[in-house]
This record gives C-alpha cells, sequence and structure tokens, in this order.
C-alpha cells in the first residue's frame, strides 16, 4: 500500500486548463458591464478605477487535474463620494480605524451587493452571494464556477513605518472587514517554489488532488480548501522538500511525517502576516487541520500501490 512514484509524479505535475481562459475572458467582459452599471447605481467609484484579474490556483499555478473554481479579483483602486454630513459615529470611527491609501469614504459591502445586482440582470443564472464572494456557478458555454471577490485597494502600514499593499474584504457572516495580503501571497509562493526547485507546489497540486480523488470515490478525507493546503505546506521547512534519492515520494513522506509531529499554534498564512487560524473567511482550524493531516496519512496507507492514475475513469 502508498503511493507509487508514477502516481505522485502524475498527481503533482503542472496542469494546463483548456478551457480557464476561455472562460476568464467571458467572466471579464461580463464583469466589466456589469461595473459600469454599478457605476450609475452607486456614486462613489468610477469604472476606469476598477481592476479585474486572477488570483488562486489559476494564477499560482498549483491547479490539478481535477477541475477547480476560477477565482476573479474586482478591486476598486479609489473611491470618489465623501461627505462626512451623512456618516455615523460608528462610520466615522471605522475609517479613523484605518490607514488607507486615499481619502475618501468606503463600503465594501455595497460594493459588493451592488455588482451582484448587476450581475444577476446580465447573466443567465442567480449569482450565490457568499460570505466574501459572489459564485458564479458553470452553465452555458461557462465550464468553470468562478469566485469573484469584491474588495478595496488598501495601504496596511507596518511599524517600521513602511507600507504594504493589500486588499480591504467584507465577511458578510461575521459582518466585519478584513484584510487580504493576495500579492504577498503569490510572491512568496513562487520564491517557495525556487527555493525548493519545484517541489513546493508540486506537492501542493499532490495533496489538492488526493482531497480531489477522495470526495470523488470514498469521503476518507474531509474537504479542505485549496490555500489551506498551500499555506499548511508553506510553513513546512525548504530542507523537507528535499530528498538523497531525489524521489517525490521520499519528499512526500517527509513532509507528511514532520507534519504528523509539529506545533500548528505559529502557523502563518502564506503572506507570513497573518496567523492561519481565526474565525473571518479564509482562516482555518488548527482541530480540522490536525484532522486532514491524519486523514492524509489514514488515505496513504490505504492506496493501492500499484494505482497510476489521477482521475479514476467513470464507469
Amino acid at each position: 500500500m502508498g503511493f507509487s512514484e508514477e502516481f505522485i509524479n502524475n498527481a503533482s505535475a503542472e496542469v494546463t486548463s483548456q478551457t480557464m481562459q476561455t472562460d476568464f475572458d467571458f467572466i471579464e467582459k461580463k464583469l466589466q458591464e456589469a461595473i459600469v452599471n454599478a457605476s450609475q447605481a452607486v456614486s462613489y467609484f468610477d469604472p476606469k478605477d476598477v481592476s479585474i484579474y486572477l488570483q488562486g490556483c489559476y494564477a499560482c499555478k498549483t491547479n490539478t487535474k481535477f477541475q477547480s473554481k476560477i477565482e476573479v479579483i474586482v478591486e476598486l483602486n479609489k473611491t470618489t463620494e465623501f461627505d462626512y454630513d451623512t456618516m455615523s459615529y460608528d462610520d466615522l470611527k471605522f475609517r479613523d480605524d484605518f490607514f488607507v491609501d486615499f481619502v475618501h469614504y468606503f463600503n465594501v459591502n455595497r460594493f459588493k451587493q451592488v455588482l451582484a445586482n448587476e450581475l444577476k440582470k446580465i447573466l443567465a443564472v442567480k449569482p450565490i452571494i457568499g460570505a466574501t464572494t459572489i459564485l458564479i456557478p458553470a452553465f452555458g458555454s461557462l465550464n468553470h464556477a468562478v469566485d469573484i471577490f469584491p474588495c478595496f485597494k488598501y495601504k496596511f502600514f507596518n511599524q517600521n513605518g513602511g507600507s504594504i499593499r493589500c486588499k480591504l474584504v467584507y465577511d458578510q457572516k461575521l459582518d466585519e472587514h478584513f484584510l487580504m495580503f493576495t500579492n504577498l501571497h503569490t510572491v512568496n509562493g513562487n520564491m517557495k517554489d525556487d527555493m525548493t526547485k519545484g517541489n513546493f507546489k508540486r506537492m501542493v497540486r499532490l495533496l489538492k488532488n488526493l482531497v480531489a480523488i477522495s470526495e470523488r470515490e470514498d469521503k476518507n478525507i474531509h474537504f479542505v480548501r485549496g490555500y489551506y493546503i498551500e499555506c499548511l505546506l508553506f510553513n513546512v521547512p525548504n530542507e523537507m522538500y528535499y530528498a538523497v534519492d531525489g524521489k517525490l515520494s521520499s519528499i512526500f513522506l517527509k513532509i507528511i511525517n514532520w507534519l504528523n509531529f509539529a506545533n500548528l499554534y505559529d502557523f502563518v498564512c502564506q503572506n507570513q502576516i497573518l496567523s492561519l487560524w481565526g474565525n473571518a473567511d479564509g482562516f482555518w482550524n488548527q482541530h480540522l487541520a490536525r484532522q486532514f493531516i491524519n486523514d492524509v496519512i489514514e488515505f496513504y496507507d490505504a492506496f493501492p500501490d500499484k494505482r497510476i492514475e489521477v482521475i479514476k475513469e467513470d464507469a
């Protein structure tokens, strides 16, 4: 039992989606239309101040042979409306608690809601409003589901006087805003991949494939978001991504053994600023992370060593 070298090579290989770019081009065009319409419904932003771009697995090249959602950032770079007379005490306090790179009042939730309303009018499918995102399910010629992240450009000032570009996002479930450091996430992931000779992203794709295989076939691994897997593996020391024999199977065993005995308390998100653990959308739970590590070990122990395919063909 266990993973054969051929299976691991297949499951960790970089994958090119034949339909992702077409789907992104389609949704980008619809978003541009929705943004123009939304700017007429609310007066505090100009369509030219909104950026649309990929994030997530397709941007980081950690997508697998199982189809993943396309994650798209819709980022408002500045606002144009500001009126102290109409702001409540809570509004003023909220603004004063943050340091931003624009001087105008902001409301991420309002931006998200008006954008969702316009997408509903334009598309032939009803968007699903999540805690932080607008989900467009696959329909018609759209092969992938699309997760849209409405956010505002934000400048986070650190203690040494410098600043970091990030995103201000609204969590509908918790009714509060939080920061997303997606730019740092991407940069740090690429740096770790370079320092581990590509083995970091290979292991990310491998574990994401294991989750997808289990979800499809036996349900033995509790479903885990790919972002959590990426952050979990980011905390594994670089030296664990090398093996004397150079085999990926040896590297996998080193990593999973290290995680099995690791103290997870100090684990951080891949942005290296925020803890990986929390209640807001985008943060994980230590107990669930430990459950995931145990699930992967048990899945490995029970896996047929002669199996080499990543995706089991439908009967």
